[in-house]
């Protein structure tokens, strides 16, 4: 069984490996599969063909490409039963026919398949039709015994003939045009032979890693940096915070060697007098309980406000980032800083800042301690120093290397984890989950291999120095037993043997702390990595804020727009100029990858123009903090974008709108109905990516969200392309009722959506190729009327 999702599913990696989903590779059966889902133009635009990497969940794929991308792995699996969720919502017309022609008709015309389409024209060549309503099979049969019933299947059908009807009427009659006067049309090419031939002769793994999207992680290398260090302990409360914890900690340490030392002398004297003993070391315990509880306060304040910090640090520069850093940058790297790496800054460095300052602090109190009253030992001391700091710095090496790719391998784990569980549905169906399976097991083994080896260089360090520890204080009591007492005071041996011992525990755990610091530091070094990355614009700017009513006329003016999303990509857009009135309604459609989206996302300034100005009422975007100019428009995008929460949550998420006005906009936008049928009403619960709601109900709700509030400018990707055409129809007309003075900027494959408009704007392979009335471009031989004359004969041919 092979299935096709409504919501693409696609793998971070090339194309080729997509298709392939784990399968050897037949060539000619891939190719075959690249031709059926019209695959073959697009591989010839990009660079590496079929060896480009696509971007996690295809980010850097169009809504088209990734669909037929995820059609091509289903056909190349050469299963007997396809499960197809409406795969033609998000390619254009005549591509979906051909599709249609060479696929489901070609392809799969011995296999048995199950396609869920709003596309009424395909379902005359269907053996059986089922028509669903409430969750139920309202009616089935073949198509013209449904028509006949007149009832739901008739409805759906005349809704979609009304609208062709506007199509047909408006349709050229046949013309001859010119050769390559046509680009939308799909030509052959010998591109796809050269890669063969390439890939034959052994460059595809040159190609591949010339292709590479997502590049190895950041890693540096060697001695954490005094910076990283200086950054942690003084980025909350700056230098004084780290004066006042040594000075608290020395306190402290000076309070317990009080204590000791007022012991020993109490109890060496003839003139012992317990009432003055027990009161002042109860004096001298109750302040350095005092002193303890201080320095813990401290301490725990300092870490947790320091963690606040780095927290939003990252925070903010991960919101602030351009689109670019999302295509390049796998989740599971974000993620591992966001938890694994935040994790050891909230809890196990300030406990270990503050242990390892403790236990140096006890450490140099113990050697003065030690030669004060035993002075011989300073023959043992200094060896036994200078033994744990070598090892220490022959430890701490290896250590610290392996701390960095234990950071590094948990990523891939994170990333192909989150992969997997959202695609879980297309794994199961096709019977991958032991190759996922080992697949994880084998990124949890290179990620667990670095813990493991850790651990053991940790075991290595404290065997060694407890023996050397252990040999010491051997050494030492015979010497404080052998001595002369002139040399040694006899009252003074069992202070000195005790802090001989206490001495061999706590160089262990001072050398342990620190180099557990340094790794644990590895942490605050990665989160700073990521507090460096390049930020999008300013969010405001106050010299260039806009009036509180702009735009107010929706005068749009793009002068020789030039877009890329990176700096080592092609243009994407090629120069477009046009301009648009305020209050007029543009549909824009071209193949897709055409660079539609793309000219929406570079009115939102997603990322900035290469080269030209957009200017909108007079007033160049770029000029406009990112804020001020995205909050002022409207947008519908292809992929309708809903967080975990409740329905009120989603269509107010600033809370800015009564009951009344949000049920208004439900109403308007057909999900009024739906939304009342649940016992929670404007609660109703929203999962993550609203995945308890289909993809058609995603969309009419950022509909209703963006009718709360009302933007003088409105840009629709593709806004309907996932409800039948009668909803479609009520949405367009409620869109052209309630937004009749706005400025409409309408992406559509569907050929009727786009008549009704002012202008219609024809964009291929990057540029503006028509912009002109749908009446003028119908009139004379152009890609519109081309378009338009294809989508009526196919529709009535199919």
């Amino acid at each position: 069984m092979a299935y096709v999702p409504q919501t693409a599913w696609i793998q971070n990696g090339t194309i080729e490996e997509n298709i392939l989903f784990g399968r050897g590779m037949q060539r000619e059966r891939y190719r075959e599969a690249i031709r059926v889902c019209s695959l073959d133009k697009d591989l010839e635009m990009m660079e590496f063909g079929d060896q480009t990497e696509i971007g996690e969940r295809g980010i850097n794929l169009s809504g088209g490409q990734k669909q037929r991308i995820q059609l091509a792995r289903a056909v190349y699996q050469d299963a007997d039963v396809y499960l197809l969720d409406d795969v033609f919502s998000a390619v254009d017309a005549h591509t979906g026919y051909d599709i249609f022609r060479d696929c489901v008709r070609g392809a799969l015309r011995d296999k048995t398949v199950l396609l869920v389409t709003h596309q009424l024209d395909f379902l005359r060549n269907a053996h059986a039709i089922y028509v669903m309503r409430d969750g139920a099979v309202a009616q089935s049969g073949r198509y013209h015994d449904l028509l006949r019933t007149g009832t739901d299947f008739a409805a759906l059908v005349a809704a979609h003939e009304s609208s062709m009807e506007l199509v047909e009427s408006a349709a050229p009659g046949p013309s001859p045009s010119p050769a390559g006067n046509l680009p939308l049309s799909r030509q052959p090419s010998s591109a796809p032979k050269e890669r063969e031939s390439a890939s034959s002769n052994g460059d595809i793994k040159t190609a591949k890693a010339s292709s590479r999207l997502i590049k190895a992680e950041e890693r540096a290398s060697g001695h954490v940096s005094f910076t990283v260090y200086r950054q942690y302990m003084t980025e909350a409360w700056g230098w004084w915070g780290l004066m006042l914890v040594l000075a608290v900690s020395v306190a402290w340490q000076g309070s317990t060697m009080a204590a000791d030392y007022w012991l020993a002398y109490q109890t060496s004297g003839d003139a012992f007098r317990p009432a003055l003993f027990i009161k002042v070391y109860a004096i001298i315990a109750a302040v350095s309980v005092v002193i303890v509880t201080v320095r813990s306060l401290l301490v725990a304040t300092i870490g947790l406000d320091t963690a606040n910090i780095f927290f939003r640090q990252v925070l903010s520069t991960i919101l602030h980032a351009p689109m670019s850093f999302f295509d390049t940058t796998p989740s599971g790297r974000i993620l591992t800083r966001a938890s694994s790496d935040q994790t050891n800054v909230d809890l196990l460095l300030p406990f270990f800042v503050w242990m390892s300052v403790s236990m140096y602090i006890t450490v140099i109190g113990v050697v003065i301690m030690t030669c004060q009253v035993a002075w011989p030992s300073v023959v043992l001391v200094v060896p036994l120093l200078m033994l744990n700091l070598w090892f220490r710095k022959y430890y701490i090496s290896t250590s610290r290397e392996l701390t960095r790719l234990e950071s590094i391998t948990k990523a891939p784990v994170i990333h192909h984890f989150s992969e997997t569980v959202q695609g879980v549905m297309v794994i199961r169906c096709f019977q991958k989950q032991d190759n996922f399976f080992h697949e994880n097991l084998s990124r949890l083994n290179a990620s667990l291999k670095m813990d493991f080896h850790n651990n053991a260089a940790n075991e290595w360090l404290g065997l060694r120095l407890e023996l050397i520890g252990s040999l010491v204080l051997c050494v030492t009591a015979l010497l404080m037993v052998t001595l002369p007492s002139n040399i040694v005071l006899p009252e003074y041996v069992g202070l000195s043997l005790s802090y001989g011992l206490s001495l061999n525990s706590v160089m262990f755990w001072a050398i342990w702390l620190s180099c557990n610091i340094e790794n644990k530091m590895v942490s605050v070094e990665r989160i700073k990595q990521f507090t460096n990355i390049p930020s999008e614009a300013e969010w405001r700017i106050k010299e260039t804020a806009p009036s509180a009513n702009w735009p107010h006329k929706g005068d749009i003016d793009i002068i020789d727009l030039k877009f890329r999303y990176r700096h080592n990509t092609p243009l994407v857009l090629k120069g477009i100029t046009l301009s648009i009135l305020g209050g007029e309604k543009i549909g824009v459609v071209g193949r897709t990858g055409s660079g539609k989206s793309t000219l929406i996302q570079a009115l939102f300034r997603i990322v900035e123009p290469s080269e030209g100005k957009i200017i909108i009422d007079g007033i160049d975007i770029c000029t406009l903090g990112l804020h001020d100019l995205r909050s002022r428009f409207g947008i519908i995008p292809q992929e309708p974008v809903l967080f975990e929460g409740t329905i009120r949550s989603n269509i107010d998420p600033l809370q800015l709108y009564s009951d009344d006005e949000i049920w208004q906009a439900l109403e308007r936008c057909q999900l009024k109905d739906a939304v009342t049928s649940k016992p929670e009403k404007l609660d109703a619960s929203v999962v993550d990516n609203g995945e308890n709601w289909s993809v058609g109900q995603r969309q009419l709700l950022c509909l209703g969200r963006v009718m709360l509030k009302h933007s003088r400018i409105l840009f629709m990707d593709e806004a309907t392309a996932s409800v039948d055409s009668q909803t479609d129809a009520v949405i367009q007309k409620i869109i052209r009722e309630e937004f009749s003075a706005c400025t409409i900027i309408s992406i559509a494959h569907r050929i009727p959506t786009v008549m009704d408009c002012d202008r219609v704007l024809v964009i291929d392979a990057g540029l503006a190729k028509e912009f002109d009335s749908p009446a003028n471009l119908i009139e004379r031989p152009s890609l519109f009327g081309a378009l338009v004359q294809e989508y009526a004969t196919r529709s009535s041919d199919i």
